[in-house]
């Protein structure tokens, strides 16, 4: 037992660290500083970091103020003209705490994600976007356009290939959910592993040129490129909790291969939570983090002894890739599936048909959109995007017809309390399976 603790010091750290987190939440030392916010009338100025979302009768924006994050509502009949990332507003108005909605605390809901209050603005002043403060992301999503891409297929590339997900539509966002593929919209490890693999075949030219394991220079070289290319990608992303999960456990692999040492395990998985909930610990109430971790302890778990099982067996390439597909899919469906119905309240029947027709399709859209962007509207950009274009509108009309298909989700709803026994039941067998 002692032996156990030892082979995982990150793990016995991690568990600590949430508990922390957890009090100070509920003593609210974690939030951010509301002494910005005021609530008298005074002239404030917004900054749109968001896309609008559509209420009965005002525009919502995301913004950020001298004082943090503001949730600020437009009244649709002033909009001069539509808002844009990078817009600034000046308004004479109050920014107040969020009020409760019924039984749900709205106000811890936003402070959660770091937004201090919301305003209601009637009234404003408009400064246009700087063509320099438009985001990278918005940028190369504008290129995906510019080459030919419009519509849902725009919206899916961008989503898959960017993190952008401002222009989806609410009902293939729904799709997507049914079917069982939200992971392919939100950037994560699927999408990482896509670049890793992509970053190390250009590297090794497909596995031809690799350093010997004695070269620590060459070794050392290839792990410093892998890990400055994909912290680009994860900001170009958003960082959000998913992708720099995925890309801080991507280093620690990479340090470990500069140190000899083999790092994809548990412990990486618990390093990476530590790392990310130290810098960032609202993190920790993120559905999107929380799901993700959750997807790939699972998957380290329980997927690898199939995979040893499946090394020692005579299969060819396509039906070990089958077989492995699956594994995989229960694996991280083992992981989430008590937050899926704690948080959603339902279950995706057809989660394996889902992953089998998906997840080769998003194999080859992530570098076709990548390629897409670099190539912009040039002859041979227009002619590679409609390329990028079949492949988003395959998975668009593919995940819609899993969707349709008879009893695609059923509704299922667990407490907190039924989402700890799960775990804890999941943890025993786990520990089972390994002394076998």
């Amino acid at each position: 037992m002692l032996d156990r603790i030892r082979a995982y010091p990150m793990v016995i750290l991690l568990l600590p660290l949430v508990v922390a987190i957890l009090f100070c939440e509920r003593v609210g030392v974690v939030y951010p500083d509301e002494d910005a916010v005021y609530d008298s009338l005074c002239i404030h100025t917004f900054v749109v970091q968001s896309e609008s979302k559509s209420t009965s009768l005002c525009e919502r924006y995301e913004t950020q103020t001298y004082g943090g994050k503001v949730l600020v509502y437009v009244l649709r009949d002033s909009l001069k003209s539509a808002l844009h990332i990078g817009d600034t507003i000046v308004a004479k108005t109050r920014i107040r705490h969020a009020d409760s909605i019924g039984a749900f605390d709205y106000r811890t809901y936003l402070l959660r994600q770091s937004i201090i209050g919301t305003a209601f603005v009637s009234h404003y002043d408009l400064r246009p976007t700087a063509s320099y403060s438009i985001p990278l992301q918005k940028r190369l999503y504008q290129r995906l356009n510019a080459a030919g891409l419009s519509g849902d297929e725009l919206a899916t590339v961008g989503a898959i290939t960017l993190g952008y997900k401002e222009d989806l539509d609410p009902e293939i966002k729904r799709r997507f959910q049914a079917s069982g593929a939200a992971h392919v919209l939100a950037v994560s490890g699927l999408h990482t592993g896509i670049i890793y693999a992509l970053i190390i075949g250009l590297l090794t030219l497909g596995g031809r040129i690799r350093p010997r394991y004695e070269n620590q220079i060459g070794r050392c070289a290839i792990s410093l490129i892998v890990i400055a290319a994909m912290w680009s990608y994860a900001w170009l992303t958003g960082l959000t909790p998913s992708v720099v999960r995925a890309v801080v456990m991507v280093t620690l692999v990479e340090v470990g291969h500069m140190c000899y040492r083999q790092s994809f395990s548990l412990n990486t998985i618990a390093a990476a939570a530590v790392f990310i909930l130290l810098v960032r610990p609202l993190d920790l109430f993120s559905v999107g983090f929380q799901l993700s971790f959750a997807a790939t302890a699972a998957i380290v778990l329980f997927a690898k002894k199939g995979e040893k099982i499946l090394a020692n067996k005579n299969l060819n390439r396509f039906t070990r890739w089958v077989i492995t597909t699956i594994i995989i899919s229960i694996a991280a469906q083992l992981g989430t599936l008590p937050l899926t119905m704690y948080y959603f309240g339902y279950v995706s029947t057809y989660f394996l048909l889902t992953n089998l027709v998906v997840l080769p399709i998003a194999t080859l859209l992530v570098p076709c959109g990548l390629i897409s962007i670099v190539m912009g509207g040039s002859v041979i950009g227009v002619w590679w995007t409609k390329i990028t274009f079949g492949l988003s509108w395959l998975m668009n009309h593919s995940v819609g017809w899993i969707e349709a298909l008879p009893g695609s989700t059923w509704p299922a709803t667990v407490s907190v309390f039924m989402v700890v026994v799960y775990y804890l039941l999941l943890i025993a067998l786990s520990a089972i399976m390994r002394d076998r």
